[in-house]
């Protein structure tokens, strides 16, 4: 099984597949960093994906993790994986990038021998296209490719979901997360054998609205936020005028 690392990991791991996790920030994969933890600055070696899996007695199912772009397959061109899972980022929390330059051309190899190469912007619509053609390359036939897709619930219809010629869609679940916005866990099965003419469908319109769910999310934010400040207000005032005169 080939999934996002984190806790993707130990719940695959605790229903028996053998997992594999790859990211392409290599903080991320190796554990680096700042922990949150109260008066301690850092992680400590024992504190990485590894380690999370031993704490559950999984570690014989811990294939490895390694840092890849997954806009930039490094597997041979075959079916390796029963199932891929992931929770791809929206560009809300976390920033959606890809190997690349400003001008979107795709680095050199000899720039990827640095620890931290060249990133530029991904957009989400790009990024659920090459989810798909990656999922119809490398999966065995019948396996499946389980992933969250956020919507703007308004304007949400089955239409705007991704389609590949060797995806089935299994199962559409919605999770709502405020009265706009919700993600969908999608799950599709592979069908049949990838062909090089194969290609992930794209609906223009529908992927316009994939990629301005950052914008839609931020603007119902600041909306809701003006909202509660103007309510805010209101009742000062309406305290102020309520209060007994001061005389002096």
């Amino acid at each position: 099984m080939f999934i996002s690392p984190g806790s993707l990991l130990v719940s695959s791991a605790h229903f028996g597949s053998y997992v594999l996790g790859t990211d392409i920030d290599s903080h991320i994969i190796h554990g680096w960093g700042r922990s949150t933890r109260h008066n301690k600055k850092w992680r400590g070696e024992d504190e990485n994906i590894r380690a999370n899996l031993r704490q559950y007695g999984l570690e014989h199912l811990y294939l490895d993790v390694l840092v890849s772009d997954a806009a930039r397959s490094v597997w041979r061109p075959c079916q390796l994986f029963d199932a891929i899972i992931t929770d791809p980022p929206y560009g809300i929390r976390e920033a959606s990038q890809r190997l690349g330059t400003k001008d979107n051309n795709f680095v050199r190899e000899d720039d990827c021998e640095v620890q931290s190469p060249t990133k530029t912007a991904y957009t989400l619509s790009d990024l659920l296209t090459d989810l798909l053609n990656y999922a119809a390359k490398h999966l065995v036939v019948r396996g499946r490719l389980v992933y969250w897709l956020p919507v703007y619930r308004p304007d949400y219809t089955e239409k705007i979901l991704p389609r590949h010629p060797c995806l089935r869609l299994v199962s559409n679940c919605e999770q709502v997360l405020s009265t706009d916005i919700s993600r969908r866990l999608i799950c599709m099965e592979k069908v049949r054998d990838f062909q090089e003419s194969d290609s992930a469908e794209i609906v223009v319109n529908p992927y316009r609205e994939h990629n301005a769910i950052r914008d839609k999310y931020l603007l119902l934010a600041k909306e809701k936020k003006l909202k509660q400040r103007t309510k805010k207000d209101a009742q000062t005032k309406k305290t102020s005028s309520n209060s007994p005169t001061q005389e002096s």
